[in-house]
């Protein structure tokens, strides 16, 4: 497309020689002219000048059917040039046209020019005022040149009061990262360099320093640097206020824990003599209290210690479990022979409920690796609730085996009153207590569940509840196949 005539060509025979015409039209114009090109009868390019080829890659099909005078636009890069088309026909020897000779004119719109750079002002101008960050530039030597009008909203300062103090000489401290971009080998674009900058009324801002270098487009010299400022003020307020108050409730709970921690041998001690001397009374081992309504108020003195005990120690262990006091002192632990001891626990209160009360253990079931204590109150913790939520006549059934994977699975199911599902993960939040009129007048501090899911998971296991409303619940807690100890 872009070659040049081939002057030892021979045209054809029934028109002039066209390489004659254009050796005369060549020699008028000059590779240095505007673009220029010359096509035959069919469209085919046989002459192009050195302007012509620069752009020609640029020029469609459709450019060049325009008619003589019209404009054309070309997308050059990223910038846009502007040319008005000439074109004149060569005539052979037939009197019809056997060359098309085109000129592009380019445009000096300086007109055009001016309204766009008028418009490229006005937008600056406008982002420079929507924008929340303030606009700079320096010299090279980092004295500020031009600052944005948003600068007073940070500030208090007018622009023109710092259009001509260093950049250097904002912050209220010295700044090493700044002072550094006055070296050569420094100029480079930095972000988010955090100072700390006096406003007009003495209130000090943070700020957030964002800067790009200029360099000349012609010469390359290093002319200064272009940037953004950030008021973080409010952030780092907000930032240090929510800190605050995380350490604040940090100090309380480990306070609160750490003082109920504190608390067991104080609140423990006085329960026991009470137990012990309620006990020693009801039994008349020093001799005969009398009267027999007497027996009875030892005995109700005996069990109100024992329920306030068991409350006080589920406190203290939901203390210790928060406080990451509580540890796990593991052994070599029979978990058939746990699960019939707490059947054998819980079998004088199921029967006075009026409840079926039963294991179900897989032969064979393997010791485990866990803390024998921690292992039974879990396994009391869950029956006593089943016992305590089922109506007469229901049942409580514990299943012991192990899973396809080695896992030792334990569950507790019974027939009680059940839990909606909306109102699950309150029952296992500590304290938490589902609001029912068949289950509120019974007594507990709603740490039971809670308990025993911690308890499990500190030995690495999981803990999973499933229940409906006046069908049963199910709890399955699964220790995983590296407590399990093979034969």
């Amino acid at each position: 497309m872009n070659a040049r005539i081939d002057r030892t060509a021979e045209w054809s025979p029934e028109t002039d020689n066209p390489p004659a015409l254009l050796d005369v039209f060549q020699r008028q114009l000059l590779d240095y002219a505007p673009p220029t090109c010359v096509a035959d009868r069919q469209g085919n390019l046989v002459y192009s000048n050195a302007a012509y080829q620069l752009i020609a890659d640029y020029i469609t099909s459709a450019d060049r059917a325009r008619r003589d005078g019209e404009e054309i636009a070309l997308v050059i890069g990223e910038r846009i040039e502007r040319f008005t088309l000439r074109s004149q026909s060569i005539e052979g020897s037939d009197g019809l046209p056997a060359l098309i000779a085109t000129i592009l004119e380019p445009q000096h719109d300086h007109e055009w020019t001016g309204t766009a750079l008028d418009s490229a002002l006005e937008r600056l101008e406008d982002i420079t005022r929507l924008v929340t960050d303030w606009i700079w530039e320096t010299n090279r030597n980092l004295v500020l040149t031009y600052v944005s009008p948003r600068v007073n909203d940070t500030t208090g300062y007018h622009q023109i009061e710092l259009t001509g103090r260093a950049l250097t000489d904002l912050p209220t401290e010295p700044n090493q990262t700044l002072l550094a971009l006055l070296e050569p080998e420094n100029r480079k674009p930095f972000r988010d360099i955090e100072v700390q900058i006096a406003g007009r009324d003495g209130r000090i801002r943070d700020v957030q320093l964002s800067g790009l270098p200029i360099f000349c487009h012609k010469s390359g010299d290093f002319l200064g640097y272009r940037g953004t400022a950030h008021d973080i003020t409010e952030i780092r307020w907000r930032e240090t206020a929510i800190r605050k108050a995380r350490d604040d409730a940090e100090l309380a709970s480990r306070a609160k824990s750490e003082f109920l921690a504190n608390m067991s041998h104080e609140l423990r001690t006085p329960l026991n003599a009470i137990i012990g001397f309620s006990e020693i009374m009801g039994g008349e081992m020093l001799g005969p209290l009398g009267s027999e309504q007497y027996k009875g108020y030892v005995h109700d003195i005996a069990d109100s210690a024992r329920h306030l005990l068991a409350l006080i120690s589920d406190i203290l262990d939901a203390a210790k479990i928060e406080s990451g006091h509580m540890s796990l002192s593991e052994t070599e632990v029979d978990p058939s022979a746990l699960i019939g001891s707490a059947i054998r626990l819980m079998t004088p209160r199921a029967q006075r409920a009026g409840l079926t009360l039963k294991a179900h253990i897989a032969p064979g079931l393997p010791n485990v690796l866990a803390d024998e204590t921690k292992l039974k109150q879990i396994l009391i913790n869950l029956t006593a609730n089943s016992v305590k939520f089922t109506r007469p006549g229901g049942r409580v059934d514990l299943r012991a085996s192990t899973s396809e994977s080695g896992e030792l699975v334990i569950m507790v199911c019974d027939t009680g009153i059940g839990i909606a599902s909306d109102d699950i993960s309150r029952a296992l939040t500590p304290f938490g207590q589902v609001e029912s009129h068949l289950n509120r007048s019974y007594e507990g501090t709603g740490l039971g569940l809670p308990l025993a899911k911690s308890m499990t998971e500190m030995h690495g296991g999981t803990f999973e509840l499933v229940s409906q409303l006046d069908v049963g619940t199910t709890v399955t807690l699964r220790l995983p196949e590296s407590r399990v100890l093979r034969a």
